[in-house]
């Protein structure tokens, strides 16, 4: 009984040890972030398909599939998007479905923090974003949702890569 009683105050001291030992061992966090990336200008340029990929919501599986072939064919350029940083866009497509107007204008939802991306043409068409799009960043991920009576049940996602 007695060794079980040091043994366990042992235990108990080396886990306070332990304690105080890992949780004095923060770094201070020192200097500033900065300034936030303007979102116009990290999508100011020109886009163009890298892959284009369909995931249905109802299937029990859920699996990805890469539905590119319909865009790239390697013989014709691939669809592109301009993103001017005077809020207007333009499409050049020919091999596949337009899913994104003739050109018009576009805009954020939030300038500082974009969750969507908003295109007016001849109906207002609105995109998730896939992520942050900073200056410095090749990549586009824009996903288009179809819905059935308010749920998502399919998930198209556009892969882009910067051009300029």
């Amino acid at each position: 009984m007695k060794a079980m009683k040091q043994s366990m105050k042992f235990g108990a001291f080396a886990a306070l040890a332990a304690f105080v030992v890992l949780a004095g061992c923060k770094p201070e966090i020192t200097g500033e972030l900065g300034e936030p990336f303007d979102k116009v200008e990290g999508i100011t340029g020109t886009w163009q398909l890298t892959a284009f990929t369909q995931q249905d919501l109802n299937s029990p599986v859920k699996e990805v599939r890469d539905l590119s072939r319909f865009y790239i064919d390697g013989v014709t350029t691939p669809l592109e998007l301009n993103f001017a940083a005077d809020g207007t866009y333009n499409v050049a497509l020919e091999l596949g479905k337009n899913y994104f107007g003739e050109g018009g204008t576009w805009s954020f939802d939030d300038p500082a923090y974009p969750s969507y991306l908003e295109l007016y043409s001849t109906d207002t068409l609105v995109y998730n974003l896939g992520g942050m799009i900073r200056p410095f960043d090749n990549e586009l991920n824009i996903e288009y949702r179809r819905d059935c009576s308010g749920t998502t049940t399919v998930v198209y996602t556009f892969s882009f890569t910067r051009q300029n």
